[in-house]
């Protein structure tokens, strides 16, 4: 019996107008937007609490990379410009992780009706 080459099946694009992935991504963004806001408050009262930790890890990896980058920086920039350049990289890293999150439940919605047709 012989068996078959599957691999190409993982390098396919996520099909467009998933209704799985639209959820998650909403969903997800969603938890990244009250994060976000707990995040502003703490950052304009001058402390750090749940809301940094929470997008922190919701932006994960990036949020590593963007330590890094903070931290090289620092030296550099005025805190204010510091600020408006991490405010905008932890929307765009939390903008792209939605799109992955978006990607990963296409796939899976996609597998899902392949494994029901393939039973039916």
């Amino acid at each position: 019996m012989p068996t078959e080459d599957r691999t190409h099946e993982s390098l396919a694009p996520a099909p467009a107008g998933s209704r799985w992935g639209r959820n998650a991504a909403l969903v997800y963004g969603g938890v990244c937007a009250v994060a976000f806001a707990f995040t502003l408050r703490e950052l304009f009262a001058g402390q750090s609490g749940t809301g940094t930790w929470a997008i922190s890890v919701l932006t994960a990896p990036w949020s590593v990379l963007l330590a890094s980058v903070a931290r090289m920086l620092s030296g550099r920039l005025a805190p204010q410009a510091l600020r408006a350049l991490g405010v905008a990289l932890v929307l765009l890293s939390a903008a792209l992780n939605a799109r992955i999150v978006y990607g990963m439940a296409a796939r899976a919605e996609r597998d899902a009706a392949a494994a029901r047709a393939g039973r039916g």
